[in-house]
């Protein structure tokens, strides 16, 4: 999946939680290191939860399915669910 940027993201792009590989896609459709300037910056963005705006919730999506990719495991899937009532809330509040 290419990058898509939040003023084209809809609601028929979030993909079921049961489905890893397109969560997992769906994560990579926003650089949170193009974002924010550095991987520095991405994670402290990320580990301090603010989920202020679609952004933010990206960004920790994005930096949390990296570090899962790196550790081998889906806890990716878990921030996701957790994620995902926030995600439709910003883009249906838009």
């Amino acid at each position: 999946m290419n990058d898509i940027r939040n003023e084209d993201l809809i609601l028929e792009s979030l993909p079921d939680v049961a489905d890893r590989d397109s969560v997992f896609e769906f994560a990579m459709s926003f650089n949170g290191f193009e974002h924010h300037g550095s991987f520095e910056k991405c994670a402290a963005a990320a580990k301090s939860r603010t989920r202020e705006d679609l952004s933010a919730l990206r960004n920790e999506l994005f930096f949390e399915a990296r570090a899962s990719r790196h550790r081998m495991d889906d806890e990716f899937l878990d921030i996701y669910r957790e994620l995902l009532p926030l995600i439709q809330a910003a883009l249906t509040d838009r």
